[in-house]
């Protein structure tokens, strides 16, 4: 076994710290995105038909393009604009545009799984739109959206390795440097992977936990 330096125990752990951010920040975002792409997909209310169409155009193009390429148009969109930020900001925008996309229909297809009817027995029942979303639709709808969602999340954990192509220096980032310095790949990247299953893990568990509470209520 080889013997990491202080330096590259330092490294990694940095590396591993960056890697959670750009999860933990890209996800928020792709949450908040998500919910507010699933609102305007379920409005029925007419003035809402342009903004409806935006969302359904939006959800169905980002899906479909590869998280790199949304990476470098992010990147380099910033340059052109002139915008000052870091290259974790733009690789955390751009993890929180492709979840919106994904995480959208993730909650579209939740809610849309709640039986008709009861939604229409709320409204018989004159339920203001908070307590419909409270006490009928949300219950229901997060059997079938927890589970989907945080296994994507833990799924995307993958493609920040990607944010390296833009100067992040992430965790399989990391990895290379160390090879490159002369550590043995296989051994550097075992560590790196053992780092992925730390940050990953936790979040299975937590689906797990989420699964059994939704099931009990």
């Amino acid at each position: 076994m080889i013997a990491f330096s202080h330096y590259d125990i330092a490294l990694l752990l940095q590396a591993m710290g960056r890697t959670v951010e750009l999860l933990l920040g890209g996800g928020l975002l792709g949450i908040a995105g998500a919910i507010i792409l699933t609102a305007l997909r379920l409005s029925d209310l007419r003035y809402m038909f342009p903004l409806r169409m935006l969302a359904v155009l939006y959800v169905q193009t980002i899906r479909r393009i590869p998280f790199i390429v949304t990476l470098y148009i992010v990147f380099f969109c910033a340059g052109m604009m002139g915008v000052d930020v870091s290259a974790t900001v733009v690789a955390i925008g751009s993890i929180g545009l492709i979840a919106a996309a994904y995480l959208c229909e993730i909650l579209h297809g939740g809610v849309k799984t709640v039986p008709v009817e009861q939604v229409e027995a709320a409204l018989v029942l004159n339920l203001p739109l908070w307590a419909r979303w409270r006490y009928v639709i949300g219950p229901q709808a997060m059997s079938a959206i927890v589970p989907p969602a945080v296994g994507y999340l833990v799924l995307f954990i993958k493609d920040t390795a990607l944010a390296s192509q833009i100067g992040v220096v992430e965790l399989s980032q990391a990895g290379v440097i160390l090879s490159n310095r002369g550590l043995p790949s296989a051994q550097v990247f075992c560590v790196v992977l053992l780092l992925y299953f730390a940050i990953s893990y936790p979040l299975t568990c937590l689906s797990r936990l989420l699964e059994k509470r939704i099931a009990v209520h």
